[in-house]
């Protein structure tokens, strides 16, 4: 009983640092970011902080998936207050806007790290698009199934949508020869996905 009331409380410690660095990685960045700074916030000794994260990219590793647990499960969570599958696709599409939108030096910082960005955290971004194409898959079986939409192929109609999507951000970015979109581009991939996902659901409705 005692060990596992010491593990649950050194799991709520961890969530807190976690917590405490998404803070300050969404506000400042990771390069304007101290383990010092993150201590202070949550008066935890310096010493304390690295005997659970040994640097700062293992703490950013942690917060990144801790930010993907959350939008994922927002997500989910939004998308099951919608009534239709149009409505779900429009929902989930604004749903990661708004939260690249307010963590955009989070994501940002991934890029900047470059190849030294651990293996782990490229696999978690490819388990985060999995979950996105799972979900944008249900939709539109769950479309199909009641009547809204006519796709004689949910996993093409799929595959072809997230694709699209891709393409609209690849392009963007293809123009003025960036790695990651300022937040001027991502205004104009946000609107552009929004108007091609309104297209293409119009076109597969019923």
């Amino acid at each position: 009983m005692y060990i596992r009331f010491f593990m649950e409380n050194q799991d709520k410690k961890k969530i807190i640092i976690i917590e405490a660095a998404l803070k300050r990685f969404a506000h400042y960045g990771l390069s304007k970011t101290t383990m010092s700074e993150i201590a202070k916030d949550i008066s935890l000794s310096k010493a304390l902080l690295y005997y659970y994260f040994p640097d700062k990219l293992s703490l950013y590793v942690s917060t990144m998936a801790f930010l993907m647990h959350k939008m994922s499960r927002e997500i989910v969570k939004s998308i099951d207050k919608t009534s239709t599958a149009k409505d779900a696709v429009l929902k989930l599409l604004q749903k990661r806007q708004s939260y690249i939108q307010k963590y955009y030096n989070l994501f940002e910082s991934s890029q900047t790290i470059g190849n030294d960005l651990p293996d782990d955290l490229f696999e978690k971004f490819d388990k985060a698009k999995a979950f996105e194409k799972i979900i944008i898959n249900s939709l539109f079986t769950r479309g199909v199934a009641s009547g809204e939409l006519q796709i004689e192929d949910p996993n093409l109609a799929t595959d072809i949508f997230i694709d699209a999507i891709a393409g609209i951000h690849f392009n963007i970015l293809a123009k003025d020869k960036n790695i990651f979109p300022a937040k001027d581009q991502f205004k104009t991939i946000f609107y552009k996905e929004k108007v091609f996902a309104e297209i293409f659901m119009a076109g597969v409705s019923a």
